[in-house]
């Protein structure tokens, strides 16, 4: 089980590699992938780097992509969770291909609006409005059949009511028309998922406001990423104390000696977990770094992600070959941290990382595709929020 979802971590980041390795057309370059190598022979680039990406292949195949996607990763926890979130006389496929028409309709008519079109981050919150229509969906599904079973048994009451002689023997222990504990359940978890979904969409606003207003000091770097680390740990909390909730109501009632052993095996078995999918999430973006930042660097996309230049043509000490030594030191310090942690989990507290995240996957083999969408879907956010995005006026009537 552990082997076949290392596979599908492997396969999607072949598939985010593929992504944005496909060579991207360009209204100023006639030619596909476009012939500049400015990377190497700066003197030799016919017209200069290219910068007027083409729009109709960016909305099917770059963000039509991205949003198929993204899309799909939320429909799949709305599935892991046994919830719907589809109207029935639709289907599931016909509401999905409706949702991402919708979308991608909204992205025609943004090709249209100047001062909007050039900004990635408002293509980003574009997903999330897709991302939010399941959610939005399922809500008015389930609010509806709430309110219509209160409209029966207010029907029901009034019909039982045949005149005002009768009101003195109608029974005083009526049933409860609090909203029912599975229907506070569900609000909970669109609770929990709408932070999770603000998570990506802050994070690519906030990569953009800094990536905007560059040049920064190494200072305003530092504070940039540890002030978002620190935002992700709060929203992380939130999120834990949603999802916990009930399961810890349900702990303490019962004795204080089964609680307290309860909580600690839970604690241990919480722990290793977060530990797991921590080590799995820095693995694939590290893993996924190198590999793009090669291929961005060096390939036919290079016009699309300054940011990846690179070149030291302007002085600046991040030139490519340093950037690439630094991220493999980086990357051998976390393997290292993270065999020591295992090592320590297996000898001090008798408890396995490895064998824990076995037995969960062989328990929920459902997870198994959630997982590899959520590093699928991150992975191409990232690249998502540093595209250079500039499209040209000639097919605007």
């Amino acid at each position: 089980m552990l082997v076949q979802f290392q596979e599908g971590s492997s396969e999607d980041l072949w598939n985010v590699l593929i992504w944005c390795s496909m060579p991207i057309p360009f209204d100023d370059c006639s030619a596909i992938p476009c012939d500049y190598i400015d990377y190497l022979y700066p003197t030799s680039a016919k017209n200069g780097s290219p910068r007027h990406i083409n729009f109709w292949f960016y909305l099917f195949w770059y963000f039509g992509t991205f949003n198929a996607l993204a899309l799909f990763l939320i429909t799949k926890v709305f599935s892991i969770y046994a919830l719907n979130w589809y109207p029935k006389h639709l289907g599931a496929i016909l509401t999905f291909i409706l949702f991402w028409l919708i979308s991608q309709a909204i992205g025609i008519a943004f090709y249209y609006i100047s001062p909007i079109r050039d900004i990635s981050v408002v293509w980003i919150c574009l997903t999330f409005f897709t991302m939010s229509l399941p959610v939005i969906t399922a809500f008015s599904i389930i609010r509806q059949k709430r309110m219509d079973q209160k409209s029966r048994y207010l029907v029901a009451v009034g019909s039982a009511d045949q005149g005002m002689q009768y009101i003195r023997w109608l029974p005083t222990n009526l049933p409860n028309t609090k909203e029912p504990a599975s229907y506070r359940r569900f609000l909970w978890f669109c609770i929990a998922l709408s932070v999770a979904l603000f998570a990506l969409v802050g994070g690519a606003i906030y990569a953009y406001i800094f990536l905007s207003t560059l040049p920064h000091t190494s200072l305003d770097a530092i504070v940039y990423v540890y002030s978002w680390v620190g935002a992700i740990y709060v929203m992380d909390a939130l999120t834990d104390w949603i999802l916990y909730r009930k399961k810890l109501i349900c702990q303490i009632t019962v004795s204080r000696s089964i609680c307290n052993c309860t909580i600690g095996i839970v604690s241990m078995a919480k722990i290793a977990r977060s530990f797991y999918l921590r080590n799995l999430a820095e693995n694939t973006s590290m893993l996924g770094f190198l590999c793009w930042f090669n291929i961005l660097h060096f390939g036919p996309n290079r016009a699309a992600y300054p940011y990846f230049y690179m070149d030291d043509k302007d002085g600046s000490p991040y030139n490519h070959n340093r950037t690439f030594i630094a991220a493999l030191i980086i990357w051998t310090t976390e393997l290292t941290s993270s065999y020591i942690t295992r090592f320590t989990f297996k000898k001090a507290f008798k408890h396995s990382v490895t064998n824990q995240a076995v037995q969960e996957f062989k328990k929920y083999p459902e997870m198994i595709v959630g997982f590899v969408l959520v590093m699928l879907h991150v992975l191409q956010n990232i690249l998502f929020a540093l595209i250079k995005l500039e499209f040209s006026n000639q097919n605007i009537p």
